[in-house]
């Protein structure tokens, strides 16, 4: 995800949800109870070979190519050569990963007691706030249309940057509202800032919510998981499991890796994320060409060693194919042994802006043990929404989800906010591509 500055991202936010995750699955799986000497599973290798089209173009008169997001349920203008990544309840677009231009998208249901100005306050005090933290001065200059709007300019050092936040409200079908508010936020160097303007400005003007589709609930041995149509299970086994979609075009690993030992099943010592992720991107045959965001937490000692967490966004390649992937990597090294979880998502680089918030949702859902998987995933919702409870009691629309179930077979799907269909045949709910209107389920 690339931001206005190298600032905060929700990356701990991100390593400390897939943590919590993951830890079942090592205190009781195939990981703990190996021996060290054991030769591991071979990984999993990732399936993404081919390319798929992104999104359409030039539709809805919108001045830029536009990038339609299934699961997260928008379209969006994005410059062409941009890069966009959806997390913790934002929509940030870059061109590059040095973060001097880009822009942020916030969009909120506007429910009961929740206002555009409301909304802007909120957003616009937490992004100035987080600003100051990272050592920059923020002049604002407050506007004066309609809708709240402001100018900025921000120093860090020797960078002066230009921008302007705004709001819109855009009509939405949901279940608890019927307008959507879309705080946006756009910048770039003070130099250059006045000519690419209309073009910043033009990102959030093509915002528009679309139909989500759901995620099926799916149950195998061991795993529970949730996979959105047209994805497959590729791979199945006891340390390792592989969704893809897109005809291989974009892919989701999980693995329990390990245990390894230097001089036993590896030549060099695994002591922390980075040592892993080199290990384990090697076996998936994976080249790392360009690091985006990288997040590494702090040690913790525990009983059972020393636990490492690290978040990885980055452009790479799979047999001369250009990828984009998002990986979080957690290792316990204890003496000379080492183990942990990986989860990796990747698409094409083509695809990556339309299906990156879908490669997330897929990733955190994977768990071991179904009587906990409802209230797990239930679990990393609320903690993908925790931004919003930082900000301003909104429901962020990237995050609401409600858990649903056909009532003739019992499948359970999560469905995002914008699957709800106002005018379905039996009324107003969520429904199945084939008519059937689903349960609404409450989490316990």
């Amino acid at each position: 995800m690339h931001t206005l500055l190298p600032r905060r991202m929700a990356t701990s936010l991100v390593v400390a949800t897939m943590s919590a995750l993951a830890a079942p699955a090592l205190a009781g799986g195939a990981v703990a109870g190996a021996a060290a000497g054991a030769a591991p599973p071979r990984a999993a290798r990732p399936a993404v070979l081919e390319s798929a089209r992104p999104g359409v173009a030039g539709a809805s008169g919108c001045s830029l190519p536009l990038v339609r997001d299934v699961y997260d349920g928008f379209e969006l203008g994005v410059p062409s050569g941009w890069d966009l990544s959806t997390l913790d309840g934002e929509i940030a677009l870059s061109p590059d990963a040095s973060g001097t231009e880009g822009a942020i998208l916030y969009p909120a249901l506007l429910t009961k007691g929740v206002t555009a100005a409301s909304l802007f306050s909120g957003l616009m005090a937490y992004e100035k706030s987080s600003l100051v933290k990272d050592g920059a001065s923020v002049v604002e200059t407050a506007g004066h249309g309609p809708l709240p709007g402001a100018t900025l300019t921000v120093r860090v050092g020797s960078t002066v940057l230009a921008g302007s936040a705004s709001v819109r409200v855009v009509p939405v079908a949901a279940e608890s509202a019927s307008e959507l508010g879309v705080f946006s936020l756009v910048w770039a160097p003070r130099a250059s800032y006045r000519a690419l303007a209309p073009t910043l400005s033009a990102i959030s003007a093509c915002y528009a919510p679309v139909r989500a589709d759901l995620f099926q609930l799916f149950r195998t041995n061991p795993y529970t998981f949730v996979m959105p149509p047209g994805w497959k299970v590729s791979a199945d086994e006891t340390n390792a499991l592989e969704l893809t979609g897109f005809h291989n075009a974009a892919s989701v690993v999980y693995e329990l890796w390990g245990p390894y030992e230097a001089g036993v099943n590896i030549s060099q010592a695994i002591t922390g994320p980075a040592d892993a992720i080199k290990l384990l991107f090697g076996q998936y045959h994976l080249t790392i060409t360009q690091v985006l965001t990288s997040d590494v937490l702090p040690n913790v000692q525990t009983s059972d060693g020393v636990e490492g967490q690290e978040y990885l966004e980055f452009d790479a390649t799979l047999q001369g194919k250009a990828l984009h992937g998002i990986a979080y990597v957690e290792t316990n090294v204890n003496g000379g042994s080492a183990a942990g979880v990986i989860r990796l998502g990747l698409a094409t680089a083509a695809l990556w802006n339309s299906v990156n918030g879908g490669l997330i949702e897929m990733m955190g859902s994977i768990q071991h043990n179904f009587s906990q998987d409802l209230q797990e995933i239930q679990s990393i919702n609320q903690q993908w929404q925790d931004f919003s409870g930082q900000v301003e009691n909104f429901d962020d629309t990237l995050n609401s989800q409600q858990l649903v179930e056909d009532p003739t077979t019992g499948t359970l799907y999560e469905a995002p906010y914008s699957s709800w269909d106002a005018d379905g045949p039996n009324g107003a709910g969520y429904y199945l591509p084939n008519g059937q209107l689903l349960n609404q389920v409450e989490r316990s």
